[in-house]
């Protein structure tokens, strides 16, 4: 048998406030009211209309009627619609509304103006490194504190930076030739800040939403030839000429290589574990990249005859800088000091700066960096192994698609018969290709 019930249902909760939703009534014109006649408004500013709903002393809850006209004086006092001089637009006319709207019901909260980007900035960074991994822990870091907080804007409150002024900030970078993944990085955390501004109610919009970045700097796809890895290596000796050649016949990235102790040479193998991200050891930069590398014989029995002659504890770093065992080598230092200089002495992808030295001579520059090493591996191995698959492994990358997109290159016939050629005199590991059978 069901329940009866002895009292109205429809009572319940009469006197609890409750939520309303409402956009509220945008018109070009004022209505004709009490005597007055319809008023047409000037372009770009608006009649609004909406309800407020007042609870009174004995509970009741009563609704009163609000208007207003909305011009760009009161729009911009919100923060609004300050990146264009034209007429107001209806949409950035009902953004005022709602926080007319919000204010009336309690929920808005007026920003903070003294909160400075770079004061917010601090705080994003606060909020997300604990959650990322250490190589985005230290890239991300660097860049948050050296373009957002010590950048042009950091200092302003972020109520009144404007979208023009961070596209304007954004057009910056790409005019001086930023790379693509120093704008993506910049739009990453631009956006990021201005989120946690939101989240934090300093501001009611969001400036960062639209903006667009595109870098002017051509991603290289420079590698070496077989001549001209000959012809650099006949440029270095010792140290230098064995972690050049490390480079080109293994792909290891330079701060892993550089990473890596004596202890981690087991064999005809390389233990990669351990890689150096501005100058502090962390992880490897994913997790197929922590794993084993191959040493072809050649290059083993000259890395063992190197180790021989410079002998340390297993834990000492492979690499050593010249003042002791503790220091590892700087990768930048490298390639400035010794990579690039034996690259100009080997006439390799060289031009003229326009600029001259303390002692009249021209300065030369090279398009040779540590990167076009690893491209030269991906793109020779991948020519050997005909499997992307072999390279993905050989390069570590989580993804075949990556060695095939930025990594392996086109390689002419005549290149091809140079191959050939240099592993005969060098031992780059390339096979010796079987007889034809007629």
């Amino acid at each position: 048998m069901l329940p009866v019930v002895t009292f109205d249902l429809t009572t319940i909760g009469k006197h609890m406030s409750r939520a309303r939703l409402q956009r509220g009534t945008l018109r070009s014109v004022v209505p004709a009211h009490g005597g007055r006649s319809e008023r047409r408004l000037p372009r770009g500013t608006y009649w609004a209309v909406w309800n407020a709903y007042v609870r009174l002393p004995d509970n009741r809850e009563i609704r009163r009627k609000r208007e207003r006209i909305i011009d760009r004086e009161l729009v911009e006092a919100h923060r609004i619609a300050t990146d264009y001089r034209d007429p107001l637009t209806k949409s950035d006319a009902q953004r005022v509304l709602d926080l007319l709207i919000a204010q009336d019901a309690g929920k808005y909260t007026a920003p903070n103006t003294s909160s400075t980007l770079a004061g917010v900035a601090r705080k994003y960074l606060e909020l997300n490194l604990p959650l990322w991994g250490p190589h985005m822990r230290l890239s991300a870091g660097s860049i948050v504190e050296k373009h957002i907080i010590a950048g042009d804007l950091g200092e302003r409150p972020i109520i009144e930076v404007t979208e023009a002024e961070i596209q304007a900030w954004i057009n910056r970078y790409m005019t001086a030739g930023a790379s693509r993944s120093l704008l993506k990085a910049l739009l990453l955390h631009i956006r990021g800040v201005f989120k946690c501004a939101r989240k934090q109610k300093l501001m009611s919009e969001n400036p960062t939403e639209d903006l667009r970045a595109r870098s002017r700097k051509q991603p290289s796809e420079r590698f070496l030839s077989v001549d001209e890895c000959r012809r650099l290596l006949g440029e270095l000796s010792g140290r230098d000429h064995l972690i050049v050649r490390m480079l080109i016949q293994t792909g290891l990235r330079p701060e892993e290589l550089f990473a890596l102790r004596r202890e981690d040479v087991q064999g005809d193998l390389l233990r990669v574990d351990e890689a150096i991200v501005f100058g502090e050891i962390a992880p490897t930069k994913t997790k197929a990249s922590d794993a084993f590398v191959y040493l072809p014989a050649e290059i083993n029995i000259e890395l063992t005859a190197w180790m021989e002659a410079n002998p340390g504890d297993s834990t000492d770093w492979l690499f050593q800088t010249a003042h002791g065992r503790k220091g590892f080598l700087n990768a930048n230092n490298f390639r400035n000091r010794v990579l690039k200089p034996a690259a100009i002495k080997a006439g390799l992808g060289v031009s003229d700066t326009g600029k001259v030295d303390a002692e009249g001579e021209p300065i030369l520059r090279t398009d040779v960096d540590l990167r076009c090493l690893r491209r030269t591996c991906g793109t020779w191995f991948g020519d050997v192994a005909k499997d992307p698959k072999s390279v993905q492994t050989q390069l570590r990358h989580a993804d075949p698609t990556i060695s095939l997109r930025h990594y392996q290159k086109s390689i002419p016939q005549t290149v091809r018969a140079a191959a050939d050629e240099m592993e005969r005199n060098f031992a780059f590991g390339l096979p010796t290709p079987p007889e034809t059978i007629n």
